[in-house]
């Protein structure tokens, strides 16, 4: 027989039992799938966490937990470890190994979404290497007196909040605890791809005020608190040297954002190995099953490849019909799993996306497509040994049957 006419009978073998064929490639799917959403899972959200520390060159806030300081400086997540004084930030604005230096003040919200007192100098934040803007305005214009506010895209987008809205902000997340103050949308900011989507900037004499409890001046003392300083060094020099500076300093700690999302990372990845050793166990075991429903499905096709047999298809043949079979089955199986994989991968980075507003997407890589590539080529290698050792019929076997 010609390998085409073989192929054409594996085919038609297949089609004609679709409840096993499925069945076998099914198995092969579900435990790819969950190695590819596995591999998936843990690039993008490596990758969202670095992505959003980007902008932040360095970070300054009290001393504690650097976890926590960049958990809620920049993923906008957690409560803040504490504050520090607005000499702090001074000096920091001054010292010549800084290009520049950002306060930041947090605690207060509106309808979940956190209210960011900025200074002078946000804007002027580039995303890392690049040196693009990471804060432009889509809509309107950046506020200018204290009280007006921009937007982030995402709480525009579901806060449902336009220009020339009011709103007014909570203490923490507690709803009935209002402020009495009045906030003015003036802005929307574009996507940055990151938690401050949900952000809401105001300016920070605004926060300090609103917690001045009548006091008009409390603005303009030297009283004042950040929660933390965003500071572009002037150089990779400096940045280590502000570094080394800190280290004696027993109210303020300096982070480096992507190196510390980098540990945090880290810091689960455990977790993440132990599901590894699980998954590649299920993928092992999978193989054996598919094998097995392939080989139960060769011996149910017994008469009609002893009829093959006595019409004179050769043993090479019949054995190449075999494997043919199981071959298809397993390629229909790893297809499956990749694409099973990468839309359960899709859905649960929107899902974490939607809850952390980490910009987590489904990399453009196909790494993880090596383990159902792996896992078809050990599954045909097996159904090749089967094929082989598989017994072929003759008329007298047909007889018998």
């Amino acid at each position: 027989m010609r390998f085409r006419t073989e192929t054409r009978i594996s085919l038609r073998h297949l089609s004609s039992r679709p409840f096993q064929t499925v069945a076998a490639a099914a198995v092969l799917a579900l435990s790819s799938a969950l190695a590819v959403i596995l591999f998936l899972l843990t690039q993008g959200l490596r990758d969202g966490l670095i992505r959003a520390a980007e902008p932040f060159d360095l970070i300054v806030g009290a001393k504690g937990s650097p976890y926590q300081l960049v958990l809620n400086t920049v993923m906008l997540m957690d409560v803040p470890i504490g504050n520090i004084k607005w000499s702090g930030y001074a000096a920091l604005s001054g010292d010549v190994r800084a290009d520049f230096s950002v306060p930041l003040a947090f605690g207060d919200s509106y309808r979940g979404y956190p209210v960011v007192g900025v200074g002078d100098g946000i804007l002027r934040i580039r995303r890392g290497a690049s040196e693009r803007k990471w804060l432009e305005i889509a809509e309107g214009r950046w506020f200018g007196d204290e009280f007006e506010a921009v937007l982030g895209a995402r709480a525009a987008a579901e806060s449902k909040l336009r220009i020339g809205d009011s709103f007014r902000t909570s203490h923490g997340v507690v709803l009935e605890d209002e402020h009495e103050a009045l906030f003015k949308v003036v802005g929307i900011a574009a996507r940055v791809f990151g938690p401050y989507d949900r952000a809401i900037f105001v300016n920070i004499g605004s926060i300090w005020k609103n917690h001045a409890h009548g006091d008009n001046n409390h603005s303009d003392g030297e009283d004042n608190e950040v929660t933390a300083v965003l500071v572009r060094p002037a150089s990779y020099p400096d940045a280590y040297s502000l570094a080394v500076s800190f280290q004696s300093d027993a109210e303020k700690q300096l982070v480096f954002p992507a190196q510390t999302a980098s540990r945090l990372f880290s810091l689960v990845s455990g977790g993440e190995r132990f599901m590894s050793v699980i998954v590649y166990s299920v993928a092992v075991c999978s193989i054996f099953t598919t094998l097995l429903v392939l080989y139960w499905s060769n011996r149910d096709r017994r008469r009609e490849k002893a009829l093959l047999g006595a019409l004179g298809a050769s043993r090479g043949a019949l054995a190449a019909i075999s494997w043919l079979e199981g071959t298809f089955t397993l390629a229909i199986g790893a297809l499956a799993g990749e694409a099973l994989g990468r839309t359960g991968a899709y859905a649960a980075f929107r899902f974490l996306g939607g809850s952390t507003a980490i910009d987590i997407s489904v990399p453009m890589t196909f790494k993880e497509a090596t383990v159902p590539a792996v896992m078809f080529m050990a599954g045909s290698l097996g159904a090749f040994v089967m094929a082989l050792a598989e017994k072929t019929g003759d008329a007298a076997s047909l007889k018998r049957m």
